[in-house]
């Protein structure tokens, strides 16, 4: 997808979301190597009894029995891994994550690009090794998820087996197309790993997969046990006694995924009530060590509840919702709720949250309907959003800077909903009157001025009707920035373009693919030129091969990016894999399910790829 879409959106690189949750978490202890042990196999009976006797009242039976586990190596590393995470007795639990070998994760078997993640990973620390899990989630063809799986059997953290739980974890929603095969994959690197993650995991695919189902609710019941296993951990076990503070944050934020990935679960098992009882602990205050709550924070959890099937939840929040501070997102929250049963409620609720929005101080005014708008969008409230929106832009105490800014992500959201004409006249509304006025102010946010005039016109020639006309629009957008990639894309893609007009369309791609190019080995880290690039490519002509690099670079640094996943993809069918552009496709519906551009994108490659396989 175009660049410009995600103009203000940023990625930390500690943070993914299942739904919108973030997790910060530091996996600072390094996978360690494993001894072998010499003599005969010892028996699980065996390691299980060891395992005991290290919270033996008698120290020398605690000594003895650590120093045999320890002669064990890898052998007794599921044992003790387990015991660190669930055992209840602390000094089980610390000796047993102190003596836990887990051996390296790798396998002769492994293909190139999983080995080389994987030996990444063990010279890999904190944010490092989190980029890596998402590189080995997101390997093509799902190569990732059987190594990715084995590192929550293995990884010598508990939060780096929950961390890697929770990636798997959110790959599953009830209409995954995908799930059904990913699910052996994950079970067989989980293997026979009782840690608490690795049982959410395994109760996951039990419950969601019928081949593996051995008994109707086995799984689900297997996930609940889990769950509690998980929270007690942050109570009593080594999480609790000597995590560091970023281990402990992490492993209440991967509890918040598990809890939500249940709750999904338990609705999809026709359980609401049990569902509705769960959720209710979303909405609790966090511990001290966690990060403060917030009714944006409740509002969050209120709108991915409705979103995911259980929107009376919303009930949940009804005595926030009668405070006079309240949120304005939770009102819009629990507005989007209440709209498919109570659109009359839902109505009052959003615009009582816009008025507060409105009558906000001068100064907090136009920063909380921006928040308000973009976040709205990204819940699919498109008419309270372009509410928002106006409003923002009609606010005579709103700086040139902000209007700007405005107008930039309005004019997107009017585009990406097909209205181009009311988006070309939103950027209008900035340039007309003080062009030179907004093309300053477009500098402060990075943007290069011409680009919002070229970008008008190219959404006038999208709205119009005739062909000649559209035409010039388009020539016009170009002049007054040749680097306007979509406009780029609709000239070379004209049917009626002759042979001289083509040639001439294709050369002026190639000018443009190589200043993106100067720019890209200028600032090589910045992500948004490699997208660039991919777009331009994908949809015209070029290196393809380079194009497929530059898009899965750009995900390197935003790998939950919806619209640059939507780039990949188109990247995928240019090169004539459509399997792979349609699974793409997906994960990007999947990031941002609202977004109806994503959606008629997936729905195109579906049927491409359906009318391929039938020919």
């Amino acid at each position: 997808m175009a660049p410009v879409k995600d103009f203000f959106r940023h990625w930390h690189p500690l943070q993914f979301c299942r739904g919108g949750v973030g997790i910060l978490v530091l996996l600072v202890c390094p996978l360690r190597a494993a001894a072998d042990a010499d003599g005969p196999p010892v028996t699980a009976t065996t390691i299980e009894r060891l395992v005991a006797e290290l919270g033996d009242p008698e120290y020398a039976v605690r000594e003895t029995a650590s120093e045999q586990l320890a002669t064990l190596g890898h052998e007794a590393a599921d044992a003790l891994l387990t015991a660190a995470e669930a055992s209840a007795d602390l000094e089980v639990a610390l000796r047993a994550r102190w003596l836990a070998d887990p051996g390296l994760p790798g396998r002769p078997s492994d293909p190139p690009a999983v080995a080389t993640l994987l030996e990444a990973l063990e010279r890999a620390a904190g944010a490092d090794r989190i980029r890596i899990m998402y590189r080995l989630l997101r390997l093509d063809d799902d190569a990732g998820i059987e190594p990715l799986a084995r590192l929550v059997r293995l990884a010598p953290t508990a939060a780096g087996s929950r961390i890697a739980a929770a990636l798997l974890a959110g790959e599953w929603q009830p209409d995954d197309p995908y799930w059904p095969a990913i699910g052996p994959r994950i079970l067989a690197g989980l293997g026979q790993s009782q840690r608490p993650a690795a049982v959410f995991v395994r109760g996951l695919v039990a419950q969601t997969t019928a081949a593996n189902q051995p008994a109707p609710d086995e799984g689900l019941q297997a996930c609940l046990t889990a769950l509690d296993l998980l929270d007690r951990g942050l109570e009593v076990g080594p999480l609790a006694a000597a995590a560091s503070d970023g281990e402990l944050a992490g492993a209440l934020e991967t509890g918040r995924i598990f809890r939500r990935c249940l709750v999904e679960l338990l609705v999809w098992s026709g359980r609401r009530n049990d569902a509705l009882a769960l959720a209710e602990a979303l909405f609790e205050p966090p511990p001290p060590a966690a990060v403060d709550d917030s009714d944006e924070q409740a509002a969050a959890e209120l709108q991915w509840l409705a979103d995911h099937g259980l929107p009376e939840a919303v009930d949940l929040v009804a005595g926030r919702l009668d405070q006079d501070d309240v949120s304005p997102l939770l009102l819009y929250a629990a507005a989007i709720a209440r709209r498919p049963a109570a659109a009359e409620e839902a109505a009052t609720l959003a615009e009582r949250a816009r008025r507060q929005v409105t009558a906000a101080a001068p100064g907090d005014r136009e920063r909380l309907q921006l928040i308000t708008a973009i976040t709205l969008a990204s819940w699919g409230g498109f008419e309270w959003a372009g509410q928002a929106y106006r409003d923002l832009l009609a606010d005579p105490d709103a700086t040139p800077e902000r209007r700007v800014q405005t107008s930039i992500l309005y004019s997107e959201l009017l585009h990406e909903q097909g209205h181009d004409e009311a988006a070309a006249a939103v950027l209008a509304a900035i340039l007309e009157p003080a062009g030179e006025q907004a093309e300053q102010a477009a500098i402060l946010f990075n943007r290069d001025p011409r680009s919002l005039r070229s970008r008008m016109l190219y959404f006038a020639a999208s709205a119009e009707p005739d062909p000649t006309a559209s035409r010039l629009l388009l020539e016009k957008s170009l002049e007054a920035y040749s680097r306007d990639v979509d406009a780029l894309i609709a000239v070379y893609q004209r049917a009626d373009n002759t042979p001289a007009e083509q040639a001439e369309a294709a050369a002026r791609i190639a000018r443009a693919a190589a200043q993106i190019e100067e720019e890209i080995q200028a600032v090589p880290d910045d992500p948004t030129g490699k997208n660039e690039y991919a777009w331009l490519v994908a949809n015209t002509e070029g290196d393809l091969d380079k194009a497929v690099r530059y898009s899965r670079s750009s995900l390197e640094s935003s790998p939950e990016n919806g619209s640059y996943l939507d780039t990949l993809a188109h990247c995928h069918a240019a090169v004539g894999n459509l399997e792979r552009a349609v699974r793409t496709q997906w994960l990007a519906v999947k990031q941002e399910p609202h977004s109806p551009l994503i959606r008629r994108n997936y729905k195109r490659f579906l049927s491409r790829a359906s009318g391929a396989r039938s020919e």
